[in-house]
């Protein structure tokens, strides 16, 4: 079961959340707070897996807050909610200690999505701020979305392996290795494996983990 609390100080919004996420079997809404001084007592103290934080709230925005809460515990788990996706935002989110980024306009199943895989120990880029990191100066950081798994079927297929030969070498069946191909092009709004390739050599992502 995957532990949620939300901080965000419009009412309608939190709460929708919270039912939205509450219609999930395997994710547990844990607390609902409207500003950081509300939550930092609860935050702070109990095992929280993910918080979702949004960035604009009277007190404190979440930025903030993530950095406090990452100070005290490092392993702090937050996905930042925002209204913005411009590079240096998104940049400064990653920078602060997020897992996952969120724009309001991002639908419902994006959050959903989002917690999972944050919660499972993962990264989340919603669309809109994966494209600006893409436009941005560090498209290695791009790369955070993706699970170790996905990192290594990135590597292998960008190096011009085979699904087939993926699956030879990391012991693993074919169909699992589709399916984190299609999570990889997915995260990277790539189309194909080819445009995958074309991506990592503009980008100079073919050697190392950046």
């Amino acid at each position: 079961m995957i532990g949620v609390v939300l901080v965000d100080d419009h009412v309608v919004v939190r709460s929708g959340f919270a039912q939205l996420l509450s219609l999930e079997t395997d994710i547990q809404v844990q607390g609902q707070y409207s500003s950081a001084a509300e939550a930092w007592p609860m935050l702070s103290r109990q095992p929280v897996d993910v918080a979702v934080l949004d960035v604009a709230m009277p007190d404190e925005n979440g930025l903030s807050l993530l950095k406090r809460l990452r100070a005290r515990r490092p392993g702090f788990r937050a996905i930042i909610l925002s209204i913005y996706d411009t590079p240096a935002f998104v940049q400064s989110a990653l920078d602060a200690g997020a897992s996952g980024y969120l724009t309001k306009s991002c639908g419902p199943e994006e959050l959903v999505q989002a917690v999972r895989s944050v919660g499972m120990g993962g990264h989340y880029l919603c669309a809109d701020a994966l494209r600006a990191l893409r436009g941005g100066a560090q498209p290695a950081k791009v790369l955070e979305v993706l699970t170790p798994r996905e990192r290594e079927i990135f590597d292998l297929l960008v190096k011009g392996e085979s699904v087939k030969a993926i699956a030879a070498q990391l012991d693993l069946s074919h169909k699992t290795v589709h399916v984190h191909r299609a999570n990889v092009l997915g995260k990277l709004q790539c189309a194909t494996t080819i445009e995958l390739v074309h991506f990592a050599l503009e980008n100079q992502l073919l050697t190392g983990h950046g």
